[in-house]
């Protein structure tokens, strides 16, 4: 039970205001990851991305938004779509920053609309696999600290590390008589002399639905719509933290050597860790859409509470290089088994107003509104667990739950888009998008900046093109440790500022 044991006790750690991290939270926290999981952030649809779909349609993602507007929808294709994506974070730990880019290209959408013939109103159904999050990252440091040292994470008996970290001669007895643990670069010196910090951090998470969905004409002017689905997708995370004696201040013999001489000190350290998680869950939402005039339009629709199963699998080591060469020390930890919890998700309430077609122009808005104090999380059904676990996971389950009902808020995101229809065969969309941040101890509100085109390549093939643009700021925690001579926790933090570029290209072949 090392990894939940190890990952909750991070959350608490973090319920001091001087500790941030991930949007307020550790990247690999419980709490972090049910929200991270739980967010839609993406619409893998060219056509629609990120302009306001609630009242209007723009393309096959649109049931994401709004199903009833399917039914608005009068020709039948099939949707394909890729995106590329570019992330930059400035990374700044210690007064040091570093930049870290990268560059991948992705599936985004894959799917058909089919208007079925009626002899009044309409009926159009759908299916297909839609991109709905994407979350990634890299984080790099390098710097010298002067503070702390992430072995210091280790010496508390309560830490999932300590074995391997005794095993592997990052930390030792700090006295004699082996009353308690210290870090090994902290042992025979009356003032801690530092250590040379080299780590790189990725995570990425990868969710899509794959969804059936239909809006009608329920009544003159009246559409409604509904959409099942199925959520799926994947969470990596790495981390590689090297701590090394560049300047060579523990420069005194007290661990045996296996090679020339009796003894000999250590050189650097390494910390790895992975978790690789899936995830599955079932979504269900319902819309309505109202033609007031022919020209505007009032869209509603609910996405409803729903639950995320997450099996994970983790593993982490220590090694130890010493300085004479020797057979370095190695220990580690691994998960026999993968860990099964369940993410309970908010629902999310959405409204929109759509003015369509004046003088060639589109202008829509759009507001959802989600809270994520209502995260839930159950740590225990789909384990094989005795008595004592059970019991003892339930006490963290309620105060994970604790925590994020009382760090996490109620959001509303808001968008606004405006179209123009130049000729039939060509339409100019630009869009804004407000995303505020779901945390209440670190401010990490969103803003995104869209541009797209439709174009008839043609008779019957559609190219969209999409661009999003946003920058942010940010911070993640590069590892908390208990201060035992102060009685404090402590962390220490990354800061970053964060740009990204995502590129989505499409094409619908109308049949």
């Amino acid at each position: 039970m090392k990894r939940i044991i190890l990952f909750l006790l991070t959350a608490f750690l973090l319920s001091s205001e001087a500790v941030y991290g991930q949007d307020g939270n550790s990247q690999v926290s419980y709490s972090n990851l049910a929200l991270q999981f739980s967010e839609q952030n993406y619409n893998g649809d060219p056509a629609t991305g990120y302009f306001p779909s609630v009242a209007n349609v723009n393309g096959f993602g649109n049931f994401l938004a709004n199903p009833a507007t399917i039914g608005l929808i009068d020709d039948n294709y099939f949707s394909f779509g890729l995106a590329n994506n570019t992330v930059e974070r400035e990374n700044t730990y210690l007064g040091n920053s570093l930049v870290a880019e990268e560059n991948f290209t992705k599936l985004s959408n894959l799917g058909f609309i089919y208007k079925v013939p009626t002899k009044q109103g309409s009926f159009v159904l759908g299916a297909g696999y839609n991109r709905i999050s994407d979350h990634r990252g890299i984080t790099r440091l390098s710097a010298r600290n002067n503070e702390s040292t992430i072995t210091d994470a280790f010496k508390d008996l309560g830490s999932d590390y300590n074995d391997i970290a005794f095993n592997a001669y990052a930390i030792d007895w700090g006295d004699v008589n082996e009353t308690y643990m210290e870090s090994i670069f902290r042992i025979g010196f009356a003032e801690y002399p530092g250590i040379t910090q080299e780590a790189e951090v990725s995570y990425e998470t990868n969710l899509g639905e794959y969804s059936f969905f239909f809006g009608t004409e329920f009544q003159k002017d009246l559409f409604i719509g509904i959409s099942g689905g199925l959520t799926a997708g994947n969470y990596t995370y790495r981390r590689d933290f090297l701590e090394v004696d560049d300047q060579n201040d523990y420069n005194y013999n007290f661990i045996p050597s296996d090679t020339e001489g009796d003894s000999t000190d250590i050189d650097n350290i390494l910390t790895h860790d992975e978790i690789d998680a899936d995830m599955y869950g079932f979504t269900l939402r319902a819309g309505l859409l109202y033609k007031l005039t022919p020209n505007l339009n009032l869209g509603l629709s609910y996405l409803l509470p729903s639950t995320i199963v997450v099996n994970e699998g983790y593993y982490s080591s220590i090694t130890t290089e010493l300085d004479d060469g020797s057979t370095p020390f190695e220990s580690d930890f691994a998960s026999e088994e993968d860990y099964e919890y369940r993410i309970k998700k908010p629902g999310k309430l959405s409204a929109g107003l759509a003015f369509v077609d004046i003088a060639g122009f589109d202008i829509s808005v759009s507001g959802e509104l989600i809270d994520y104090s209502n995260l839930g999380l159950d740590l225990v059904k789909g384990n094989d667990l005795n008595f004592n676990d059970e019991v003892a996971i339930r006490e963290q389950e309620e105060e994970l739950e604790d925590f994020m009902a009382n760090n996490y808020k109620r959001v509303i995101n808001y968008k606004a888009g405006i179209g123009y229809q130049f000729t039939d065969e060509f339409k100019l969309k630009a869009g804004y998008a407000f995303f505020e941040g779901k945390s209440k101890i670190f401010e990490a509100d969103r803003e995104i900046y869209s541009a797209g085109i439709s174009a008839n390549i043609t008779e019957n093939i559609i190219l969209d093109l999409n661009g999003q643009y946003s920058m942010w700021q940010d911070r993640s925690v590069a590892y908390s440790y208990f201060d035992f001579d102060t009685n404090e926790l402590r962390a220490e933090v990354i800061d970053q500022d964060v740009s990204s570029l995502r590129i989505l290209a499409g094409i619908r072949f109308n049949f």
